[in-house]
């Protein structure tokens, strides 16, 4: 997802009930919560994630 500033950001999609969420995975942004008012864009779908250990 991409924000004001056109930096494209990594989020979690949750789903609770019939709320629908954008969870960043940065802890510094908050959620967003989706409503069916409003357009959204998708610029990008993570497919694997690698974590390094030292």
């Amino acid at each position: 997802m991409k924000n004001d500033e056109e930096e494209a950001t990594f989020k979690q999609y949750k789903r609770y009930d019939s709320m629908k969420i954008l969870h960043p995975l940065n802890p510094q942004y908050n959620d967003i919560v989706l409503n069916k008012d409003k357009e959204y864009r998708v610029v990008g779908v993570v497919m694997e994630k690698k974590k390094r250990y030292k």
